[in-house]
């Protein structure tokens, strides 16, 4: 998700950023932290405490919509990169042909635990990620619908599988 934000953000502005590949974004944030690199594209959750101790500066983020957990930090479209929407989510899956009735009691379970005082604590107001219990169907649609704009990111920025 770091990398195709980053390319979205030299496609967008018409520039070149030189992308240092990790393992992982654990590594990227320490070195942001360090000073070795200038920024990352981090997730909400593992960059709060570091935005909040103010050993981070957040600039904008990547969602449709401003963070429950960092109201002050605008989207990149506040900031006037149109169309700039980079999302991550959680999803629960199941292999394809499984039972429509254990579908819908899956998902009944799952949108009853996300409305949970202490899950929405936890999700949303201390780790700033917005809970969404759309139906199975919605969440099929997001996936198409992301990995369209993807495919189509991935052409116009000419990254290659390494």
């Amino acid at each position: 998700g770091g990398h195709l934000a980053g390319e979205l953000l030299a496609v967008t502005t018409q520039t070149q950023l030189a992308h240092i590949p990790y393992k992982g974004n654990a590594q990227a944030l320490t070195d942001v932290l360090g000073g070795q690199l200038s920024f990352t594209f981090d997730t909400v959750v593992t960059a709060t405490p570091h935005l909040r101790s103010g050993k981070l500066r957040g600039y904008a983020v990547t969602g449709p919509r401003r963070a429950p957990g960092l109201p002050d930090i605008p989207t990149m479209e506040e900031l006037g990169y149109k169309d700039f929407v980079v999302t991550q989510f959680q999803g629960l899956l199941a292999p394809a042909g499984t039972d429509p009735a254990i579908l819908s009691r899956l998902h009944e379970e799952v949108v009853k635990a996300a409305r949970q005082p202490d899950v929405i604590q936890k999700l949303q107001t201390e780790g700033g990620n917005e809970i969404v219990a759309g139906t199975p169907q919605e969440f099929a649609r997001l996936i198409q619908e992301d990995l369209q704009r993807y495919r189509k990111l991935i052409a116009d920025a000419h990254v290659q599988a390494e």
